[in-house]
C-alpha cells in the first residue's frame, strides 16, 4: 500500500523551497528599504552601466537606477534601460571621459560640471561598483544652490555621501549575491521588454538549453525571435503584469523526452510612487517534483489495478462456491429423480424436480444480484414518493425484524420524488433493514429517514456523484457497527463477516449497484460499538406525481385465444427453442422457428406472414434481435414483438419495450409468464 507521508525526495524540495521563499523575502525587504531610502534622499542618484565598442572602448553608458531627487536636480527625464546617446548625444563624450577613468581605475572622483541640456550645474561624486567586470558606477549629486560656495557644499556634504554610496553598494551587492545565487531563474524588464536584470542561474538555464546567455540591456522579442515557444507564452501573459496584476503559472518546455517544467510567479515592477515600470518573475524547475508526482500516480494505478483482479477473483472465486453448490443439488435431484421415475416412485420424483427447480430459483436470483452489482440488470424506474412506500413496508421489515428491535419510519410526506424501480428500492430497504437486525442481536432500534438534499460541487466530489438535488434516504441502527477496514469492503461481492453458510456477500453489493444504476450513490459511515449509518442518494425527479405502471394482475380476465396464430420465434439455444415451440403449440400457435436472425429473414421475404414475432435480443451473426424486428416491421407495421433476452443492459428495456407493441421477457422465465406476457401483447395489440 502507498504511504500517504512525502518521500525524503519530497521532503528536501519542501525545505529547498522553503529556503529560497525565505531568501526571497529577504531580498524583498532589503529592496523595499533600499527603494524608501533613495526615494526620501534629497540628493539626486543613479546607477549607469558603460557600454564598450567593438575595439573594446567605452563609448556609451545605460541608466539602470534612478531616484526621484534625479528629475529634481537635472531636470531631465530617464527611463531606465535607455543609454545615453539616445538622450543627450551631444554630451555623451564629455560625462564618458570622467566614467570611463573610475570604472578603469576604482578611484571615485568629484566634480562640478553642467548639464547642457536643462542648463544645470551640478556638483557629483561617481564610485565604482563591485565587481568590476560588470562596468557600472554610482553617481551622487545635486544641483548647486545660487550663492553656495562650492568647497563649503563639499566639505558639508563630502562624508554623508561616501556613507550613503558605500551602504547603498553594500545593499546592492548583497542583494545581487542572493539573487545571483538563487536556484530560481530570475528576470526582470522594463515596460518595452528590455531586459533590466537577469541572475547567473537564468543565464546558465538559457545556454545549457537555447545555447545562448541573455545580456541586460537586451531586447526580449528580438533575442526570442529563434523560439516562437517561449515567445508566445510570453505574449500574453506580459498585458497582465503591466495592468499591475501578479499571478503564477505551470509550464513545461521542450521536447517531449527531456520536458522541463517549471513553476513561475510573476510580478509587477513598480518605482518608488508604485508605477509599474516592468515586470519581474521567478521561475523554479520543477521537473522532478512533476516526474516524483507522475512515479506516484503510476504506482497508484499499478496498486488500483492489482485491487481490481483481486476483486475480480473474490467475485469469481464466490461466484463458483454458490453455483457449484446450486449445480450439484440440482444434478443430484434430478438423478434420483430419473431412478424414482424407473421405479415408478412418482410422488418422489414430483419431490425432487421441485428441489431442482427450487435450486434454479435460487441460481436465477444469485444471477439477478450480480447484475445488481455490475449494474447490468434491467430496471423499470417509475416516480417514487418514499414515505408511503416506506409506510407499506412497515409490516414486511417489523416481520424480518425480531421483536427487540423497533423500527421507527422518519421518512416525511411532500419530499421529492425520486425515479426509481419500486421494487428494487424496497429490496435495497429491506436488505438494509436484515443487515441492521444483524448487527443488533441484543436488540435495538432501526430507523430509515429522507430529507431533501441540494449537493453542492465540493460534496458532490467526495462522494463521486454529480452536484444537483438529490432525495437522502438514511438507515441506521444502533448495533455493534463497523471498523473502517470492514466498512471499506462492505460492498464488495461475496465480502461477508457472517459464518460460512450464512450469507452470500451480496446483499450490499447488490444495494450499491442498484443505487449507482439509479443514478445515485451509497455511503455507509460505521464505527465499532457506535452503530451505522447507511446513507442513500437518488436523483430528485421533476415529475408532479408517480407514475403508475399496468400491473399484469390487473389485465383483462378475459385475453384474447391464441388459437390460429402465424408466430415466428427467433432463439439461437436449441433446447429453449423446442420448449418454446412446444408450449406455444399447445396454445394454438402454428410456430415457426428460427435459430438466427439471417434464417427469419429469409422466410420473411419468401412469403412468411407472421401475427406475432418473438426474438431472442442477443442472436449470432451480425444480426441482433432489434434489427430482426425492424425488418419484420418494415413489412408488417404493427406487429406484435416479444424480446427475450439473459443479459442486456439498462438500455435494452428503452429500446425493445419502446411502444405498446412491444414487450420484454428476461432469461429465465417459467413457461406460465411467457403464456401470460403473450396473452398481455395480443390483448393489447390484436383486433
Amino acid at each position: 500500500m502507498p504511504s500517504d507521508a512525502p518521500s525524503a525526495h519530497e521532503l528536501s524540495l519542501r525545505q529547498r523551497i522553503a529556503e529560497l521563499q525565505e531568501q526571497l523575502e529577504e531580498q524583498r525587504l532589503k529592496a523595499t528599504c533600499f527603494e524608501l531610502l533613495s526615494a526620501r534622499m534629497e540628493e539626486g542618484f543613479c546607477v549607469v552601466e558603460l557600454i564598450k565598442n567593438a575595439q573594446g572602448q567605452f563609448h556609451d553608458y545605460r541608466y539602470l537606477l534612478t531616484n526621484g531627487a534625479c528629475l529634481h536636480h537635472t531636470a531631465h527625464p530617464k527611463k531606465m534601460g535607455q543609454t545615453a546617446r539616445e538622450v543627450i548625444p551631444d554630451e555623451v563624450d564629455g560625462w564618458l571621459a570622467y566614467f570611463a577613468e573610475v570604472a578603469r581605475t576604482g578611484r571615485s572622483v568629484s566634480f562640478e560640471k553642467c548639464l547642457q541640456a536643462t542648463n544645470r550645474q551640478l556638483n557629483l561624486s561617481v564610485h565604482r561598483l563591485e565587481p568590476a567586470q560588470l562596468n557600472r558606477i554610482a553617481i551622487h549629486f545635486t544641483a548647486l544652490r545660487q550663492g553656495q560656495p562650492e568647497r563649503d557644499r563639499l566639505l558639508e556634504r563630502n562624508e554623508e555621501l561616501s556613507q550613503r554610496v558605500d551602504q547603498a553598494q553594500a545593499n546592492s551587492k548583497l542583494l545581487g549575491e542572493l539573487v545571483d545565487h538563487s536556484l530560481a531563474n530570475v528576470f526582470a524588464a522594463d515596460r518595452s521588454l528590455r531586459l533590466l536584470a537577469i541572475n547567473r542561474t537564468a543565464q546558465e538555464t538559457f545556454k545549457r538549453l537555447r545555447g545562448f546567455a541573455p545580456q541586460v540591456g537586451d531586447f526580449i522579442p528580438q533575442f526570442l525571435a529563434r523560439y516562437p515557444d517561449l515567445m508566445s507564452r510570453l505574449e500574453p501573459v506580459w498585458p497582465r503584469l503591466l495592468a499591475g496584476e501578479a499571478f503564477t503559472e505551470t509550464l513545461a518546455f521542450g521536447p517531449e523526452n527531456e520536458m522541463h517544467h517549471y513553476e513561475i510567479l510573476y510580478n509587477p515592477l513598480r518605482d518608488a510612487q508604485q508605477c509599474i515600470q516592468g515586470g519581474y518573475l521567478f521561475a523554479y524547475d520543477i521537473t522532478e517534483r512533476v516526474r516524483e508526482q507522475e512515479r506516484l500516480r503510476e504506482t497508484e494505478q499499478a496498486l488500483r489495478q492489482s485491487q481490481k483482479m483481486e476483486a475480480v477473483g473474490q467475485l469469481t472465486g464466490g461466484i463458483a462456491h454458490d453455483f457449484n453448490n446450486l449445480l450439484g443439488s440440482i444434478m443430484a435431484a434430478l438423478e434420483m429423480a430419473e431412478q424414482r421415475q424407473d421405479q415408478q416412485r412418482h410422488e418422489e420424483t414430483a419431490r425432487l424436480i421441485g428441489v431442482a427447480r427450487h435450486s434454479a430459483q435460487r441460481a436465477a436470483s444469485l444471477v439477478q444480484r450480480l447484475l445488481a452489482f455490475s449494474r447490468q440488470q434491467t430496471l423499470k424506474p417509475q416516480a417514487v414518493d418514499v414515505h408511503p412506500l416506506v409506510s407499506g413496508m412497515r409490516d414486511l421489515i417489523n416481520s424480518s425484524i425480531d421483536s427487540s428491535i423497533e423500527f421507527v419510519n422518519e421518512t416525511l410526506p411532500g419530499q421529492w420524488l425520486i425515479l426509481v424501480d419500486p421494487p428494487q428500492l424496497e429490496s435495497a430497504l429491506l436488505n438494509l433493514s436484515l443487515n441492521a437486525r444483524d448487527a443488533m442481536p441484543s436488540g435495538g432500534l432501526l430507523r430509515i429517514a429522507s430529507s431533501n438534499l441540494t449537493i453542492n460541487p465540493e460534496l458532490a466530489r467526495s462522494l463521486d456523484m454529480e452536484p444537483g438535488d438529490y432525495l437522502h434516504i438514511q438507515v441506521r441502527d444502533n448495533g455493534v457497527g463497523m471498523t473502517r477496514e470492514i466498512a471499506q469492503r462492505a460492498v464488495d461481492p461475496f465480502f461477508s463477516t457472517k459464518a460460512l453458510g450464512q450469507g452470500s456477500g451480496l446483499g450490499l453489493s447488490m444495494v450499491y449497484g442498484f443505487m449507482r444504476q439509479s443514478g445515485g450513490q451509497l455511503h455507509i459511515n460505521s464505527a465499532c460499538g457506535k452503530g451505522t449509518e447507511v446513507d442513500l442518494y437518488l436523483p430528485r425527479h421533476s415529475a408532479d406525481a408517480p407514475a403508475q405502471l399496468p400491473c399484469p394482475a390487473q389485465a383483462s380476465a378475459k385475453p384474447r385465444p391464441m388459437a390460429n396464430l402465424r408466430t415466428v420465434l427467433v432463439e439461437d439455444q436449441d433446447v429453449l427453442r423446442q420448449i418454446i415451440c412446444d408450449v406455444l403449440e399447445d396454445c394454438g400457435h402454428e410456430v415457426h422457428d428460427f435459430a438466427d436472425g439471417h434464417q427469419a429473414l429469409a422466410a420473411l421475404h419468401a412469403g412468411l406472414q407472421p401475427d406475432l414475432l418473438i426474438t431472442d435480443i442477443g442472436l449470432p451473426g451480425r444480426l441482433d434481435g432489434h434489427q430482426v424486428a425492424a425488418e419484420f416491421r418494415r413489412l408488417f407495421s404493427g406487429l406484435p414483438t416479444l424480446f427475450i433476452s439473459g443479459y442486456s443492459p439498462a438500455s435494452a428495456m428503452a429500446r425493445a419495450a419502446s411502444s405498446s407493441l412491444d414487450d420484454i421477457l428476461f432469461k429465465p422465465f417459467e413457461l406460465a409468464t411467457l403464456k401470460q406476457r403473450i396473452e398481455l401483447l395480443l390483448e393489447k395489440n390484436l383486433p
